[in-house]
C-alpha cells in the first residue's frame, strides 16, 4: 500500500479534474489505470486536523486536534497501528503535521505506529538541512534562506528558530543568506509570496521525500519478506508559490484558465471580506489580472514538479513488478482557492477549490473508471484496512466507510446520504443530491448551492424564498451529519480484560484488540524525541 498525499491542493487543479493545464501527466496517467473519486471532501479543510482525520478515523471534535500546532493523543489507534499490528512494515516520509511547527520535528513517529520516518514539515528545518549539508553543502545556505517561508513568515527570526532546533551557526547564515537570496526575489515580485525557487530542482525537500520514500520502497521490496505501507507525503505545492527552474516557466500565464469570479460581494457572505485580508495579504493583488494569472501559473509548476516526482514512484513500483500486488492511493488534505472566488488558500472558504480533494487509486486488483461515489478524509482508515485484509471486526470504531470497494466497482449497501466540512465556525453539508450548504454561526450567514446546475458556486439560494423548503431539509442533514461523531464510542474508553477491549453496547460479547499505542510524547514532561535531541 502506497500512499501519497500532496499539500494544499483542490481537486480541480489536475488535468484529469478538468483543469485545462497540463501539469500532472502522470497523474492523469495513474487516473486512467485505476478508480478517480469525483466527489472526495476534505473533513475539515486545514492541513493538521484534515491529516489527524485520515490518521484516526475520526472527527476533529473526537481526535482534538481542531487547528494546527497540536499534538495528537494516541490512545486511539491511528491506521498505521492497525496495519503494523496484522504484519505490515510501515514507513512515513514528508509531512504530517501532528506536532507543533515551532518545535524541532520528531526524529520518528513511532508514536503514530511508523517503523521507519523521515519527517520534512513546512518550515524546512530537520533532517532536510542535514541532506543539505551532507549532500549538496554548496547550497546550504540558500537552503537555509528559505527555511520558514510558509505561512506569512518573511525574514531572518532567531528566537523562533532556535525552537525549531536550528543552532547559532545555522542562524549567522540565515541573516546574510536571507538578504542576499530572498529578499530581491521577494522585493521584485508582484506578491511576496510568488517567486522562483533559487534552489535548483534537484536540492529541493519534494526531491528529498521521494528519495526517502523510495528508499523504503525499494528496500521492502528487495527484502520481500513482509508486505509493506508507505506513506509519502509532499509539503507542495503549498505556499510560497516559488517551483524551480525550469518548473516556473513551464506554463505561460496567458494559457492560465480565468478564476471563478467572486460572486459574494453581491450575494454574501459578508464574512468573506476578512479572508481577503488574511495572513498573506491577498487583498494586495487580488483585482490584478496578470498578478493572480502569475500566481496560478507558478502554483502549476509547482504542480508539475511535484507531479515528476510521483512519476518516479510509479514507474519504480511498474519496473520492480510491485504493480500486480500493489494499491496507490493519491490525495491531498485540503485545497488552495487559487484567486477562485476573490480569495485564497484554505479555512471557511468552503468553494470547491478550497474543500473538494483529488483521490486516485490505482493497482493491480483495481478497476478502471470513475465513480461519483461521495467519500471524504474519514474512509482512509477502513479503505486501508480492507486492503489488508483486516478483520472489519477487529477495526477500533471508526466513522467513515471504506472505499476499497468502490476501487473494484462494487456497489455498496450503505453509501454516505451526506458527509461535513467544518473549521471553526464554519459548517458545511455535501449531498448526495449535489447541494452544498454551508452556515456561519458567528455571523448567522450562510451559502446554499445546487452544484449540478451550479458548479461554479455564483448563485448563493440560501435566502431565496423558493428554496425556502430545500434549506430546512439541507440544515436538518447538516445537524444529522455533524451529530454522527458523538454517537460513535471511542476506543480509549472502552473497557479491558484479559487483552481485549470490550463492546458495553454488544453486551460485552463483542471485543477489539488491545492494540500496542504509546503516548504522543509532545502530550508529555519529558524529553521529546526531536531532530537533534534538543529538549526545548
Amino acid at each position: 500500500i502506497i500512499f501519497i498525499m500532496a499539500g494544499q491542493l483542490g481537486a480541480s487543479f489536475l488535468g484529469c479534474y478538468g483543469s485545462g493545464v497540463n501539469s500532472t501527466p502522470n497523474l492523469d496517467k495513474l487516473a486512467s489505470d485505476g478508480m478517480k473519486f469525483l466527489q472526495n471532501y476534505a473533513t475539515s479543510p486545514i492541513c493538521a486536523p484534515n491529516r489527524a482525520t485520515i490518521l484516526t478515523g475520526r472527527s476533529p471534535e473526537i481526535h482534538g486536534i481542531t487547528g494546527n500546532n497540536y499534538a495528537l493523543q494516541t490512545d486511539s489507534p491511528t491506521y498505521v497501528h492497525v496495519l503494523k499490528t496484522s504484519g505490515y512494515r510501515t514507513g512515513g516520509f514528508g509531512k504530517f503535521h501532528q506536532t507543533p511547527m515551532m518545535w524541532p520535528v520528531p526524529v520518528n513517529l513511532e508514536f503514530l505506529g511508523f517503523d521507519e520516518a523521515v519527517v520534512s514539515e513546512d518550515t524546512k528545518w530537520g533532517p532536510y538541512i542535514d541532506w543539505i549539508r551532507d549532500n549538496h553543502r554548496e547550497y546550504l545556505d540558500i537552503a537555509i534562506a528559505m527555511t520558514n517561508g510558509h505561512g506569512g513568515v518573511v525574514g531572518c527570526y532567531p528566537e523562533h528558530e532556535m525552537m525549531q532546533g536550528a543552532c547559532e551557526d545555522e542562524l549567522n547564515i540565515k541573516k546574510s543568506a536571507f538578504v542576499k537570496h530572498m529578499e530581491p526575489l521577494i522585493k521584485s515580485s508582484l506578491w511576496e509570496r510568488m517567486y522562483t525557487s533559487p534552489l535548483p530542482a534537484e536540492m529541493h525537500d519534494t526531491k528529498f521525500i521521494t528519495d526517502m520514500g523510495l528508499k523504503f520502497i525499494k528496500k521492502c521490496s528487495e527484502e520481500k519478506t513482509t508486505p509493506f505501507f508507505c506513506h509519502i507525503s509532499y509539503n507542495d505545492p503549498h505556499d510560497p508559490y516559488d517551483p524551480p527552474e525550469p518548473y516556473d516557466t513551464c506554463f505561460d500565464i496567458s494559457d492560465m484558465p480565468d478564476p471563478v469570479p467572486a460572486e459574494w460581494h453581491q450575494h454574501g457572505p459578508q464574512i468573506l471580506e476578512s479572508c481577503m485580508d488574511d495572513y498573506l495579504k491577498y487583498c494586495t493583488i487580488c483585482d490584478n489580472k496578470d498578478a493572480v494569472k502569475k500566481l496560478r501559473s507558478l502554483y502549476h509548476g509547482s504542480l508539475r514538479f511535484m507531479d515528476d516526482q510521483i512519476g518516479r514512484i510509479i514507474d519504480y513500483v511498474k519496473a520492480s513488478g510491485l504493480w500486480q500486488d500493489s494499491v496507490i492511493i493519491f490525495t491531498t488534505d485540503h485545497g488552495d482557492m487559487m484567486g477562485d472566488h476573490g480569495l485564497i488558500t484554505k479555512g471557511i472558504k468552503h468553494y470547491d477549490a478550497g474543500i473538494r480533494c483529488p483521490l486516485i487509486v490505482a493497482g493491480g486488483a483495481v478497476t478502471k473508471g470513475e465513480t461519483e461515489r461521495l467519500t471524504c478524509s474519514l474512509d482512509f482508515f477502513p479503505a486501508f484496512c480492507e486492503w489488508a485484509c483486516v478483520n472489519s471486526q477487529n477495526l477500533p470504531p471508526v466513522e467513515g466507510k471504506s472505499f476499497a470497494g468502490a476501487c473494484k466497482g462494487m456497489e455498496e449497501n450503505d453509501p454516505w446520504e451526506e458527509i461535513s466540512v467544518s473549521y471553526g465556525f464554519c459548517d458545511t453539508v455535501i449531498t448526495n443530491d449535489r447541494f452544498r450548504l454551508t452556515r456561519f454561526s458567528d455571523s448567522r450567514e450562510g451559502q446554499m448551492f445546487n452544484l449540478d446546475d451550479d458548479p461554479g458556486e455564483q448563485h448563493n439560494l440560501y435566502f431565496r424564498p423558493g428554496y425556502k423548503d430545500k434549506k430546512i431539509e439541507l440544515m436538518e442533514r447538516l445537524i444529522k451529519v455533524r451529530a454522527r461523531p458523538r454517537t460513535i464510542c471511542q476506543y480509549r474508553n472502552l473497557p479491558v480484560r484479559e487483552g481485549r477491549k470490550y463492546l458495553p453496547e454488544t453486551g460485552f460479547r463483542s471485543s477489539l484488540p488491545f492494540y500496542n499505542t504509546s503516548g504522543s510524547p509532545w502530550l508529555k514532561n519529558s524529553v521529546k524525541p526531536q531532530w537533534r535531541e534538543k529538549d526545548i
